[in-house]
């Protein structure tokens, strides 16, 4: 619908619409919730405004009075609206919560305000005129897990952090950092890449160090490596998020994870090489206590220009 330019928007709109009720509504089923996305724009209003007519709620919403009166008539079946009476003119009533409601609208809460951050990380991605913001926003709306985001906010425990177990580990582990290369150094690709990325039982495990997995729904979304030096230290590399998975905290998780398996194997320090131009990257080593590390002006690959260390307080023996 792309091509049609401005004459789609009405169809555009709607299949965002459609795209995020449904992905709404898949986030209340995960948390057990017994609301409809579709009726969050009364629930909402009446939590509120306490109670109203159909009349009222159709003006407030600047929804058609027939869709509304439907759209309650629904919600009053399945308990979630009661209806009462005006004692001073039985032909009057008005809408308002029921007690179910009430506490599903509270349970919410969290809900919603996961759900609002994410609406937020999308919306503030664009720029520019309102088509080119458009179709931004469906360009990573429609082909997002907005969902499953929106449930790793409310529930970070579902990341699991383990060893590569499988030849799918190893290639999810080639492809996340295939990916972050070609999106940043698409031109800066180099022999040892391709040697820790193709073989990494020969050039990371078989050297004493270790592959491991960001994994949501026992499906790869973030990876990194460690494996020893010389004097005692660790190396830390290939560390990449699934860009669908990004300013979710995985990066901060994986990164705790090396510290501590790098502790685990007494490393005196843990050592990393990036570029300058990377800041959220260098902010990230930063806020984890690395520092420069000017010990050395030769670099493993040619696009590297910043080392970083963290010492550890390991021993000083042999790993």
């Amino acid at each position: 619908m792309e091509q049609f330019g401005i004459l789609s928007l009405g169809s555009r709109l709607k299949r965002l619409s459609d795209f995020l009720y449904s992905e709404v509504q898949a986030v209340y089923g995960n948390e057990s919730l017994m609301i409809s996305s579709t009726y969050f724009p009364i629930l909402r209003l009446l939590q509120q405004e306490c109670s109203l007519s159909v009349v009222q709620i159709s003006e407030r919403l600047g929804l058609s009075h027939p869709a509304v009166s439907k759209q309650v008539a629904k919600m009053l079946k399945e308990g979630l609206l009661l209806k009462i009476q005006d004692e001073s003119d039985l032909r009057r009533s008005a809408i308002c919560l029921s007690e179910l409601s009430q506490q599903e609208m509270h349970k919410a809460e969290p809900v919603l305000m996961a759900i609002g951050m994410e609406l937020d990380f999308y919306l503030r991605q664009l720029s520019g005129p309102f088509l080119m913001q458009l179709e931004g926003l469906e360009s990573k709306l429609l082909n997002g897990p907005y969902a499953k985001r929106v449930i790793l906010r409310l529930h970070p425990e579902l990341l699991e952090i383990r060893d590569c177990q499988s030849s799918e580990d190893y290639a999810a582990f080639k492809a996340l950092n295939m990916a972050w290369l070609e999106r940043f150094f698409s031109d800066d690709i180099y022999e040892k890449d391709h040697l820790l990325l193709n073989n990494p039982e020969t050039h990371i495990l078989a050297k004493g160090g270790k592959v491991k997995v960001a994994t949501l729904d026992n499906k790869a979304i973030g990876t990194y490596f460690i494996m020893p030096t010389d004097r005692n230290m660790m190396e830390l590399g290939k560390l990449a998020v699934d860009e669908r998975f990004q300013r979710l905290g995985v990066g901060e998780r994986l990164l705790e994870d090396a510290i501590s398996a790098a502790t685990a194997m007494n490393a005196v320090a843990l050592v990393l090489e990036s570029h300058t131009l990377l800041e959220p990257a260098l902010g990230l080593y930063q806020k984890f206590g690395f520092a420069v590390d000017s010990s050395s002006s030769s670099f493993s690959v040619p696009r590297a220009n910043i080392r970083m260390i963290k010492h550890l307080g390991g021993s000083h023996e042999r790993l």
